[in-house]
């Protein structure tokens, strides 16, 4: 195997990565095709699932008819955007996709924008082209001039690849299942056109940026990764990436509540000054009984002493 090293004997393996030996492309080039295969997958599914389930309702059309005319639309509605909401996380700009703000869609753009060109970025330092001074690549091979062998010298071991799964696991498993079940979800037949496509692509875009941020750890690590600790390190970096989203929520949320506060929120809140009016009218009404009644006693105590006055004067 042919190595190119460096004034240190340090020496990295020249051959092509397993993405260039299977399908001929580079990590960035294979990432662009994957996420567009990725995007027209998520939409073929939610169209089949769509015909399926128009399918499936067209039977019992007669029943869903009598089912709507006790139903309130608009109800119906809010429970839908509400559990999207669930699935995509309120605490999330990406959350605005499940709305009909166009401010809000576009900041979920632009953060899913600025999540992409930073995960890109580790992409393109990650390719096995030595001639450019800006990839990252460890030379972890030693290969001294007076030998013809050459050493691997990382140190990394399947127990370093075995918490890289359960740390990815665990920080976008969440992601990945919220972002599947909300394209599930756009493929009811009750929704209307604009939330079906609002549903759509809140959850293609979650499961995309899930899976890219997946494979960028991979082949980042595969890269340049020399230790176990190496691994965990460069997954958290990438996993801190991914909660981008919520900081800018935050960040949004503390400059002004409204911002954040989405149609079911907002409807909570009203609900809530509503029962405060009501729980104060009532108290103001309340009130004014005491004081009827007190005067009523009153009235009652002087009639009282006006009769036992008479009775006694006679």
């Amino acid at each position: 195997m042919p190595h190119a090293g460096n004034a240190n004997n340090n020496c990295y393996p020249q051959e092509d990565t397993p993405v260039t030996k299977h399908f001929g492309l580079n990590y960035a080039t294979f990432a662009a095709v994957f996420f567009a295969f990725f995007v027209m997958l998520g939409c073929l599914v939610a169209f089949s699932l769509y015909l399926f389930d128009n399918r499936k309702n067209h039977r019992n059309s007669s029943f869903n008819a009598l089912r709507r005319s006790f139903e309130s639309e608009r109800r119906i509605g809010e429970e839908d955007d509400n559990y999207a909401l669930s699935r995509i996380g309120k605490e999330s700009v990406y959350s605005y996709f499940v709305t009909d703000k166009p401010v809000g869609w576009l900041i979920a753009f632009a953060t899913l924008g600025i999540q992409t060109v930073i995960l890109v970025f580790f992409i393109m330092a990650s390719e096995a082209n030595l001639q450019d001074d800006k990839i990252d690549i460890e030379f972890t091979w030693k290969c001294p001039r007076d030998s013809d062998g050459c050493d691997d010298r990382a140190d990394w071991t399947k127990a370093g690849w075995f918490i890289f799964c359960m740390l990815m696991i665990a920080f976008l498993a969440k992601d990945m299942i919220g972002g599947c079940k909300l394209i599930y979800h756009s493929s009811k037949v009750r929704h209307t056109r604009g939330a079906r496509f609002r549903y759509l692509i809140g959850g293609t875009g979650l499961c995309s940026i899930t899976v890219f941020a997946l494979y960028v750890s991979t082949v980042y690590n595969r890269a340049i990764a020399t230790s176990n600790t190496d691994i965990i390190v460069n997954s958290v970096v990438v996993l801190f990436i991914m909660d981008l989203d919520e900081w800018i929520f935050f960040a949004l949320d503390a400059i002004n509540e409204k911002w954040t506060e989405h149609a079911a929120d907002a409807e909570v809140s009203e609900m809530r000054e509503e029962i405060a009016r009501q729980r104060a009218q009532l108290a103001s009404q309340q009130k004014e009984i005491d004081d009827l009644r007190d005067d009523l006693r009153r009235l009652c105590e002087t009639v009282e002493l006006q009769s036992v006055w008479s009775r006694w004067e006679y």
